[in-house]
């Protein structure tokens, strides 16, 4: 079962228990209504935080994405310029090294991997932030080799080695500002966890007393308990 269902399921038992009237009156404090109906709005809270922090976490994947699929265009453009300058060909070779380390090409073949191929690397989505590190690494070794080579010259501010690395910086600050938001959206899935399961007073725990509670309450054959007892919490085994 999923977390959305199970916060259905708990809405769906709140309002069972209200509907029992003043039957229903638990002496445990975080079984009676008032608290109940607390903790529900607790619950979707949390649940409208882990939405919020997923959708903040894809803008920004979306946004390094398509800023680092622009980069291999002024790649090539900053090669072809290097190749121009009359630098020697060892020193072309070692920038043009730094360039397949970005697209994903081996030197041997300086053939590119697609760009789809690339991104969908094994793991978790820690290795896909890896796999972007890398490429800002590629594209800083490539800058500063530029740097040290002084027949590298460009009147086209793209290509400057300022204009490199302006872009090397946005490239940085778009893999920083992947890593916090992906910071952000696992701390809201710890936060929900808590609150759904594994807090000493979660919804599971409550919901589970609650049953019990108008079990002892109706009967085990009751309808009234008929009609909480077909509503099922589980916890599910990922996120």
């Amino acid at each position: 079962m999923s977390h959305v269902k199970n916060v259905e399921a708990f809405t769906r038992v709140v309002d069972f228990c209200t509907g029992f009237g003043g039957n229903y009156n638990p002496g445990r404090p975080t079984l009676q209504i008032d608290a109940l109906t607390t903790q529900l709005s607790h619950i979707q809270s949390a649940m409208d935080h882990v939405r919020i922090a997923r959708a903040e976490y894809d803008r920004h994947v979306d946004e390094r994405k398509q800023a680092f699929d622009q980069v291999p265009k002024l790649l090539a453009g900053t090669l072809r310029r290097l190749e121009a300058s009359g630098t020697k060909p060892e020193h072309v070779e070692n920038a043009r090294a730094h360039v397949h380390r970005f697209i994903g090409a081996s030197p041997k073949t300086r053939s590119a991997i697609p760009s789809e191929q690339v991104e969908s690397v094994p793991g978790t989505k820690g290795h896909l932030q890896l796999a972007f590190v890398a490429k800002a690494d590629a594209f800083s070794k490539l800058v500063q080799s530029l740097k040290t080579e002084p027949l590298y010259q460009s009147r086209e501010p793209m290509y400057t080695v300022e204009g490199l690395e302006a872009k090397l910086l946005e490239l940085m600050q778009l893999n920083q500002a992947v890593a916090d938001a992906r910071k952000l959206w696992r701390m809201a899935l710890i936060d929900r966890d808590k609150v759904l399961y594994s807090n000493e007073e979660s919804m599971l725990q409550v919901v589970r007393a609650v049953k019990k509670y108008v079990r002892g309450l109706y009967g085990h054959n009751s309808r009234e308990y008929a009609l909480l007892k077909e509503w099922q919490f589980t916890k599910p085994v990922t996120s």
